[in-house]
């Protein structure tokens, strides 16, 4: 009985270790590595236009460099496309919303940098959540 319980007691503290999402704030810098998960807000930045290849869409918090973006499912694609369409439309074509989202950092299969794939997608609130 004594080694199950010395397993079940090293499980426990393993469980306890586990890695907590990174909070991000649209209203904040941040930064992610390829392994993080995330929740929180984020300004949602992507080009609605037609005359661009390789514009995809970025995430990032206020005066920082922006994160690649993804979505995980067809649901959250639907969400993403509400998002884009519904938003306002600068002179280049692309919009840039507020979101509240939660997701893993995964590497760009083009550059291997790290980019947000987003498993929750909503407009953020008026007060940020």
């Amino acid at each position: 009985m004594r080694p199950l319980s010395f397993l079940f007691v090293g499980c426990a503290a393993l469980l306890s270790c586990a890695s907590k999402p990174v909070r991000i704030a649209s209203d904040r810098c941040w930064s992610v590595t390829v392994g993080d998960k995330v929740e929180g807000t984020a300004v949602l930045f992507a080009y609605t236009g037609t005359g661009c290849i390789e514009c995809g869409a970025s995430v990032s918090g206020r005066g920082c460099p922006g994160v690649g973006f993804s979505t995980a499912d067809d649901t959250v694609d639907q969400v993403y496309d509400r998002i884009v369409q519904s938003a306002p439309v600068d002179d280049l074509g692309f919009v840039r919303q507020v979101v509240f989202l939660s997701g893993e950092v995964v590497p760009n299969g083009a550059t291997g940098k790290p980019m947000i794939r987003a498993t929750s997608l909503r407009l953020a609130t008026a007060n940020g959540s």
